[in-house]
């Protein structure tokens, strides 16, 4: 992993564990043990797929930099088709009916915009080129 992709990752990651931590404490005191479940397996769910995603094309870029945007909208596609997937099978699920549906829904909701905002943040201060100018000269 690039020093870029890894500060990139770590800008994402880490103040989203934070916010996850403090939404299960939030869920927690406000709707008890069901409130912290939710609260967990949203946090969980949302991590482990933004942080695959993350990972994914990490890889890909590390192998050819142009493939950099194709990777993030097939990763956005496939991180959105098991979102659904897990949505949806959770939903009909027996072991999530203990759980605190809006528990679930706003901590989710928090882990994604903070997911977002600090990736978005720390790629504008990774100062990465857009062109390279040792290829634009000719000079290897």
């Amino acid at each position: 992993m690039q020093e870029n992709d890894a500060r990139i990752f770590r800008g994402a990651a880490l103040p989203s564990v934070a916010c996850g931590a403090l939404a299960m404490a939030v869920s927690a005191l406000a709707a008890g043990l069901s409130g912290l479940m939710g609260s967990a397996l949203a946090v969980l769910i949302v991590l482990g797929c933004f942080g695959l995603g993350q990972w994914a094309v990490i890889a890909v870029t590390r192998r050819n930099k142009d493939l950099f945007l194709a990777a993030n909208l097939l990763g956005f596609v496939v991180k959105m088709a098991v979102l659904g997937v897990i949505l949806v099978t959770l939903g009909r699920s027996a072991f999530v009916a203990d759980l605190s549906d809006t528990a679930f829904v706003y901590s989710a909701l928090a882990v994604v915009l903070v997911w977002l905002g600090g990736q978005t943040w720390a790629t504008s201060r990774a100062k990465i080129l857009h062109v390279d100018p040792a290829e634009e000269s000719g000079a290897k």
